[in-house]
């Protein structure tokens, strides 16, 4: 796909998780000196001040941010990453009749630039999190895991292709198509059919779902329902794009990173 503008200028100095692995991947920086002394600066402060519980400050949304940072740039797990994902993962109570966050872990949700979430039932965000980054940092076989993830698929399936609110549904799916097994899930397939219906003609999607984040998510998915989404969204991309190469007015670095991304994903950058 030929863009109007080169999409790269927003990363070309950043020290952000994005730009870092931007710069990495996309840029061919990862050899240099510059890259490297901005790599272990940030990785550095990522880092700093993680408690031996493994959280940050406590805190499970600053936890979760952390994480996604360093998937971002370290990439592999690490004891100090497998610790704080056992914290997150410590946060949720599975049981019979559906899982169960303390209200003290979420008691609201605070600044999540940056993250592929977005604000929802806190049982469900901290969820979608925790099995994203889980997934994310080869924790996928965990028996734990596993075990929310299928409630999660007939939760899915009982309530065809939903979980809760469009929200909540949001966060969920991040976590579904991430997985090498639940990708596939019918429970996902709903959810992308869903998707689809909720796809204006404009291209974006309604019930004021993010328009990149949803890009992205369906990107990351070998099936039909969420290629013929993708075309719409694309086309969309191409006119919206801004002269600095960049996509939206908000987050646009992390908004350009979810776009060039996706397209990446489908062999069209």
């Amino acid at each position: 796909m030929k863009l109007r503008y080169d999409p790269y200028q927003v990363f070309r100095f950043s020290k952000t998780p994005v730009g870092l692995y931007a710069r990495q991947k996309w840029l061919g920086e990862a050899g240099t000196p510059q890259w490297k002394i901005d790599f272990q600066e940030t990785v550095v402060a990522l880092l700093a001040d993680q408690l031996p519980d493994g959280s940050w400050r406590n805190a499970t949304v600053e936890t979760i941010h952390r994480l996604f940072g360093l998937h971002l740039t370290m990439r592999s797990s690490t004891a100090q990453i497998d610790t704080a994902l056992t914290w997150v993962l410590d946060r949720i109570a599975f049981q019979a009749e559906g899982i169960h966050v303390h209200a003290k872990d979420i008691s609201t949700i605070p600044n999540i630039e940056g993250l592929p979430f977005i604000p929802s039932r806190p049982d469900m965000f901290l969820t979608g999190g925790a099995l994203f980054l889980s997934t994310i940092f080869g924790r996928e076989n965990d028996p734990d895991v596993l075990t929310l993830y299928q409630w999660l698929s007939s939760a899915g399936v009982n309530n065809q292709g939903r979980w809760f609110d469009y929200a909540s549904s949001h966060n969920i799916f991040r976590a579904m198509v991430v997985h090498p097994i639940f990708a596939k899930d019918k429970a996902t397939v709903m959810a992308t059919e869903n998707l689809a219906e909720l796809q204006t003609d404009t291209g974006f999607w309604s019930n004021d779902l993010p328009f990149y984040q949803t890009l992205n998510a369906l990107a990351h998915l070998d099936l039909h329902q969420a290629d013929e989404q993708l075309e719409n969204a694309f086309v969309l991309l191409l006119k919206n794009q801004n002269i600095d190469g960049t996509w939206s007015k908000s987050e646009p670095e992390w908004n350009t990173f979810l776009a060039i991304h996706a397209l990446k994903n489908k062999g069209l950058l």
